[in-house]
């Protein structure tokens, strides 16, 4: 008797600690200029150059991104750049109140301050300098953790491509999606800002979607 409470315990721990990491999925994002979540592992491709009027004879692409931090309380949020791939010039990237400048491969900070639970969107500025070659790959990636706590967790990772080469441009796709608010047929919020429903266990729910689309709907898991 006392094995299958025990059990019966563990089960339950392991469901809520489930839904509290889901929960979590989305509590700091990068997002659009209106607001809605871009999906985790997104790929990005910037194809349009600008000549430097700050340096003859260089080029650049750039764009900005946003983050946001959706989780209703103080995270320190740090901003992580990998630049996987480059063939000339330096990428630079500007977000969180830091700059990081590299010419190299390699992973870096960019900033890690503490972002205040707020409507407001901090900007991700992303630009390429280079002469003759723009193929660059970079891969920004999220990391949070509570004033005070030692663990951190992961967060969403973004692809980001300079390339002009239309074939490369048809290969790849980014995709903007909004998010997804959970409830029971009681009414009960269950799981908050998923951006996938495809990990809910049986049953039937409510679902709310939030951003380019918006709707309520019942959503059966068989």
């Amino acid at each position: 008797m006392k094995l299958r409470l025990l059990a019966l315990v563990g089960l339950v721990a392991c469901f809520f600690t489930s839904a509290h990491a889901q929960t979590s999925t989305n509590d700091v994002a990068f997002v659009d200029e209106q607001g809605n979540v871009i999906n985790n592992n997104t790929t990005i491709v910037l194809n349009n150059v600008d000549h430097d009027i700050f340096n003859p004879g260089w080029k650049k692409i750039g764009r900005e991104l946003f983050v946001q931090n959706r989780s209703g309380k103080s995270l320190i949020v740090t901003l992580h750049c990998t630049i996987k791939k480059i063939e000339e010039g330096e990428v630079k990237v500007c977000a969180l109140k830091e700059c990081s400048i590299s010419d190299q491969p390699g992973s870096y900070v960019v900033g890690s301050p503490t972002l205040f639970s707020s409507t407001d969107k901090e900007v991700i500025d992303v630009e390429h300098y280079f002469k003759q070659n723009e193929k660059c790959e970079i891969t920004l990636h999220l990391t949070t953790k509570e004033e005070g706590a030692e663990a951190e967790k992961q967060g969403s990772t973004l692809t980001i491509k300079f390339d002009t080469d239309p074939t490369g441009v048809a290969s790849v796709t980014s995709s903007y999606a909004g998010s997804y608010d959970v409830f029971n047929t009681q009414g009960t919020l269950l799981y908050r800002q998923l951006t996938s429903l495809s990990n809910l266990p049986k049953g039937l729910y409510i679902v709310k979607q939030t951003g380019l689309k918006e709707a309520i709907k019942k959503f059966v898991v068989r």
